[in-house]
């Protein structure tokens, strides 16, 4: 049985303030520019969960347990 590899990248809590300023998003960050992909909802350092990119978009993900489990499923191939 072969097992398919999934790579998982992952931003220690601790950097986050970092890869928003390496993505050139801080000033978006603090504009309240940047959406949770699902919700809508403004994200903030407090409440950013995720980021990947689809389609050469960035998509965010709030920390609301309704998006994440939405996000991740969306993420793995599931429907919208």
């Amino acid at each position: 049985m072969k097992t398919e590899k999934e790579v998982v990248r992952a931003i220690y809590h601790k950097d986050v303030a970092n890869f928003f300023k390496s993505m050139g998003l801080s000033e978006k960050l603090a504009q309240g520019e940047l959406r949770c992909g699902i919700c809508e909802a403004m994200i903030t350092l407090g409440n950013f969960k995720a980021a990947t990119r689809k389609s050469d978009k960035l998509l965010f993900c709030c920390d609301k347990k309704p998006c994440i489990q939405k996000f991740t499923s969306i993420l793995r191939g599931g429907k919208t």
